[in-house]
């Protein structure tokens, strides 16, 4: 029996040693330091691509494609013009 709670015991000071403590680590750490300079660098480049994004639209109008919709059935619809001519043709 006494062997049982000194192993007991053992395994619960390892397990405790090995876990560590069960609390938050203070902000003067070096795992929040890393953390921190990942962040920064992480904004920082988002920074760069959210630029040279605005410098390409300044460059390409920022329009392009936008302006007219792609329409996969346009080949079959007719155009502007025969619509207004059928029209023109039932009165």
């Amino acid at each position: 029996m006494k062997k049982l709670l000194a192993a007991a015991a053992i395994v619960a000071a390892v397990t405790t040693a090995v876990t560590g403590p069960a609390y938050a680590p203070s902000k003067g750490d070096s795992e929040n330091m890393l953390q921190k300079q990942q962040d920064e660098q992480h904004k920082r480049e988002t920074k760069d691509v959210d630029k040279a994004y605005n410098e390409m639209m300044k460059h390409t109008g920022g329009k392009g494609a936008a302006a007219k919709p792609y329409d996969p059935w346009g080949s079959v619809r007719p155009t502007d013009s025969a619509k207004k001519t059928d029209s023109a043709n039932k009165k």
